[in-house]
């Protein structure tokens, strides 16, 4: 069974999340391990956020609220204040199963100085998620006692790229004492940027049950929407040439360059037509690693037999038509 006395600190940063905050806050309150205090950080929001999560405060949930400082600023403000001997980060708008706390710290408390990671559903807003499964991006999750192996892996080493959303981890607190706060200066993948330091300086990861529920958007919502901003495409490119420096540091390999080939090429992607100069920035440090980076699939059949006889320029110049023409 473990120690039940063990505290576990939920940090939660809030920046206009009055329509999920109620259902993210239900999942933390009901949670089986009973030993939780949380912190819910306002971002400086504008609608009822604040007003619906009081409604839950008590001597194990404060909220705290600050001007619009960006969700790294809150994380790190909820950080400062924690006791708890390990960090669940949870995302405003995603959802924990019951057992996801429990599950991760019994295991951890067997493994000292590893990182937990629970299977993720990822459903799309107003979907049934209690219905659905975890998709195969937590199939390739694996116990293993090689940070450097699981982020080359993680970041497309062998092939496929694959992603540990921030909900899904369980951090010890010496470990984020150990690697400092998140970088305030990321404005996107500031969670890919404090996990790598965080793997780097754990012993390795172990799996864990527990479901995190990753609520997604369509394009144009709030969370896609981040890829068509040129100062988030910088700051992408900022954390990955910041992951790519963790990794250098402890291995130089063929693995680590495809990896970062296909890391850069995937912000070249998101990038183009928008912003030609980013694009060519990151093509040049795709040259640099000398391999041929995966390409992700764009779209439907049409448009990846495009990209397969005329490139992904071009590719992405259809899927950008056909998405107008739907409007």
């Amino acid at each position: 069974m473990g120690n039940r006395d063990t505290l576990v600190s939920v940090i939660i940063p809030a920046y206009n999340a009055g329509k999920y905050i109620a259902e993210t806050l239900d999942s933390v309150t009901k949670q089986s391990w009973s030993r939780i205090e949380t912190f819910v950080v306002d971002d400086g929001s504008s609608d009822n956020t604040v007003a619906i999560a009081r409604s839950y405060e008590s001597d194990r949930l404060k909220v705290i609220e600050q001007k619009n400082s960006g969700a790294c600023v809150a994380r790190n403000r909820g950080l400062a204040m924690s006791k708890g001997e390990y960090i669940q980060f949870l995302d405003a708008d995603d959802v924990l199963s019951p057992d996801k706390i429990e599950e991760q710290v019994k295991v951890l408390q067997n493994n000292p100085g590893f990182l937990g990671v629970s299977p993720t559903v990822h459903f799309m807003d107003g979907e049934d998620y209690l219905s659905m499964k975890p998709r195969e991006e937590s199939a390739w999750i694996h116990d293993t006692e090689d940070p450097v192996d699981f982020l080359v892996r993680l970041y497309g080493g062998y092939g496929k790229r694959w992603m540990v959303q921030t909900s899904a981890w369980m951090t010890p607190a010496s470990i984020t004492k150990e690697i400092g706060p998140w970088n305030e200066s990321l404005l996107l993948d500031q969670d890919g940027e404090y996990f790598a330091r965080a793997v780097l300086a754990s012993k390795g990861i172990r799996t864990t049950g527990g479901i995190n529920y990753y609520r997604r958007f369509t394009v144009g919502g709030n969370i896609s929407a981040k890829a068509n901003k040129i100062e988030n495409l910088r700051s992408a490119l900022l954390a990955l040439n910041l992951k790519a420096k963790y990794l250098g540091e402890r291995i130089q390999s063929e693995r680590v360059q495809q990896a970062m080939s296909t890391l850069y090429q995937e912000i070249a992607i998101n990038a183009y037509p928008q912003f030609p100069e980013l694009v060519a920035e990151c093509e040049g440090y795709v040259l640099k690693t000398g391999k041929n980076p995966e390409i992700p699939v764009l779209g439907g059949r049409l448009i990846e037999i495009t990209r397969l006889l005329m490139g992904w320029k071009t590719a992405k110049l259809l899927r950008k038509k056909i998405h107008s023409l739907m409007k």
